[in-house]
């Protein structure tokens, strides 16, 4: 099966990220997959956050899986593939890989809400960044069946 990632943002680990062994720390794989969320939106045409606020909107992570592989070290060049695999009414669910090189490292999904910036409550996906979303992706994201 061909890479169902399209956009891979690559990052050096640097050494504040690391214990004196020179492995990263398990949360640090956590901010990476945020860098390259921010990075994605970016490459969609959806810049985070003002997207979003525009409508009066946020995006909140409510749930998270994640599974490590193998270490990255300091000073390693690593890739951290981005895609949304899932488009709900009111979420979404992003799927991730870090690799270094062919090895893989880390990988797992998030899943994010989407809701009004005020009271916080979910609100639908604005229709201009589903579309963004499925005009970027290689592998169209699963959708949520209508009712």
């Amino acid at each position: 099966m061909a890479d169902p990632f399209r956009f891979v943002h690559r990052l050096r680990v640097r050494w504040g990220e690391c214990d004196m062994q020179g492995i990263v720390f398990n949360p640090n794989y956590m901010a990476y997959v945020d860098v390259a969320l921010t990075e994605y939106w970016r490459a969609i045409g959806m810049v985070y956050p003002q997207a979003l606020a525009e409508f009066g909107l946020d995006s909140f992570m409510v749930a998270a899986r994640q599974s490590y592989r193998a270490p990255a070290r300091f000073d390693d060049d690593v890739d951290v593939a981005f895609r949304t695999e899932f488009l709900g009414t009111t979420s979404l669910r992003f799927a991730f890989a870090i690799r270094r090189g062919e090895t893989a490292l880390f990988e797992g999904a998030a899943t994010y809400v989407i809701a009004d910036r005020e009271t916080m409550r979910p609100k639908n996906l604005p229709a201009r960044l589903i579309q963004a979303i499925t005009d970027y992706e290689a592998v169209a994201p699963e959708r949520k069946p209508a009712v």
